[in-house]
């Protein structure tokens, strides 16, 4: 078989019998790189999203408010039937906080 990027004769691979391009890294490179560009075509989209975090980040956190400011009740009712389980994380959580840095003290 011929490589398509070198045009130089290999074996393919056994495992994976539909082998294109030869194991040379170069060629190999040559590959990945043809495949991203590739994909980029496909999905010219793919990457509209990035940038656009703080935006989402900013009505994500207006909803947030909204949404707290309109479950007043709820969110009253809510911590009160779970006070109990808040109070065990929370000294759960502390002691293993106070170990970690009784640990970190040991070994200053």
């Amino acid at each position: 078989m011929r490589c398509r990027i070198c045009q130089n004769e290999f074996v393919p691979n056994k495992y994976h019998s539909n082998q294109q391009v030869c194991p040379q890294p170069s060629c190999q490179k040559a590959r990945q790189l043809q495949n991203e560009k590739d994909c980029m075509c496909k999905n010219p989209d793919y990457f509209k999203c990035l940038g656009q975090e703080a935006y989402w980040k900013k009505v994500r956190h207006r909803y947030s408010k909204l949404w707290r400011t309109s479950h007043k009740d709820y969110l009253k009712t809510y911590e009160k039937a779970h006070q109990d389980q808040r109070r065990e994380y929370m000294r759960s959580y502390m002691r293993r906080y106070r170990e970690a840095l009784n640990v970190n003290r040991d070994k200053i």
